[in-house]
């Protein structure tokens, strides 16, 4: 289905570059300029013969405008157009050079930007088109003409130019591309390892944050029912005190890929420091399904069987704060709720949830 555009867009797209109308203006823009220049360098004496100039200046004008045309009422399809644009331009400017000589010489340049221009556009290998056809042209056109053609060497060096600069522009581009891909990547690796637990590879405090602020925005917008569950692990202590802090590391790994294995993909786990775990629940909205996921974590972590001293074992006690709360509206009353319901599931005997009513 045609989306309609509006006048604002149209005129936006119209003076954007990097749009094939936005070209097409362009291109219409600078001939008249230079068709401006021309005329004041004649009359100022600046261009004493200018020859079939006009002949040459005129035709590429002709072309511009009728390439706007084709443009505007979207005549072919764009890749046919792309690629009739990149033949002409080059061609047509280079009849246009054959026949006013010197007098186009201050527009030279212009083969080197309509390849690089296409490159910026449509991708490295238009660019690389438009310089071959670019050089092949305007080459011929100087090779052809009796002015350019008495200084072989500086029509050479025209033309390598034409070919070396576009190619030369690209590459550069492309390594300012690669270097900006890898400064971006480890910008993300760096954030991710700013956000995540070394010991467990969960998140950090520091993530979770993130995570419950944006869990509590969307319950304030979309009135979703979510929860956030904050763990602490019973009986930790005394596997650091009889096993030893690697054990006591082990344990806590153990008890990550569990929490992990419990949970839905879109919920999220978090470490938020010693033997304190945070859970993210997104979809909250069946109650029964809620505390059958709490028993099913109090259970799987109630089966690891600590050997050392003795066989040990661990529990857990979750205080579970379900949102929307009247009480809860930012991370900090969140937390301080789920702390609250926690210690509240401690004092009743450990190893069990506390979870507020919704």
């Amino acid at each position: 289905m045609d989306i309609p555009v509006t006048a604002t867009q149209s005129k936006e797209r119209s003076f954007n570059l990097g749009s094939e109308m936005g070209h097409a203006c362009f291109r219409v823009a600078l001939t008249l300029v230079f068709v401006i220049y021309v005329g004041a360098a004649w009359w100022s004496g600046h261009i004493k013969d200018l020859r079939n100039a006009p002949v040459g200046i005129a035709a590429f004008l002709v072309f511009a405008l009728i390439w706007l045309a084709v443009v505007g009422f979207s005549i072919s399809t764009y890749r046919v157009r792309r690629i009739i644009s990149i033949v002409l331009d080059q061609v047509v400017f280079a009849f246009a050079l054959y026949e006013a000589g010197d007098v186009l010489a201050p527009a030279l340049w212009a083969p080197v930007l309509m390849a690089i221009g296409n490159g910026l556009r449509n991708g490295p290998r238009f660019a690389r088109f438009s310089a071959v056809v670019g050089g092949a042209s305007i080459g011929t056109a100087l090779w052809l003409s009796p002015y350019w053609h008495a200084g072989t060497l500086v029509t050479e060096g025209i033309v390598l130019s034409i070919v070396i600069l576009p190619w030369y522009t690209l590459m550069l581009s492309e390594q300012i591309a690669q270097a900006k891909r890898e400064m971006q990547q480890r910008a993300a690796r760096f954030e991710s390892a700013s956000r995540t637990d070394s010991l467990t590879g969960l998140m950090n405090r520091s993530g979770f944050f993130q995570c419950l602020g944006k869990l509590i925005a969307d319950v304030e917008r979309n009135g979703t029912r979510s929860a956030v569950m904050l763990l602490d692990l019973d009986g930790f202590k005394g596997v650091n005190d009889d096993c030893g802090h690697a054990t006591g590391d082990d344990v806590l790994k153990n008890v990550a890929n569990r929490l992990h294995d419990c949970v839905d993909s879109a919920d999220r786990v978090a470490r938020l420091g010693g033997d304190e775990f945070g859970i993210v629940v997104a979809d909250a909205s069946d109650p029964n399904e809620l505390e059958r996921l709490a028993q099913s974590i109090i259970d799987s972590i109630a089966a690891i069987c600590v050997q050392g001293q003795g066989e040990l074992r661990i529990g857990a006690s979750i205080g579970i704060c379900v949102l929307p709360d009247d009480d809860c509206h930012d991370e900090s009353s969140v937390m301080e709720t789920a702390d609250r319901l926690m210690y509240r599931a401690k004092k009743a005997g450990k190893n069990r949830y506390c979870i507020n009513p919704a």
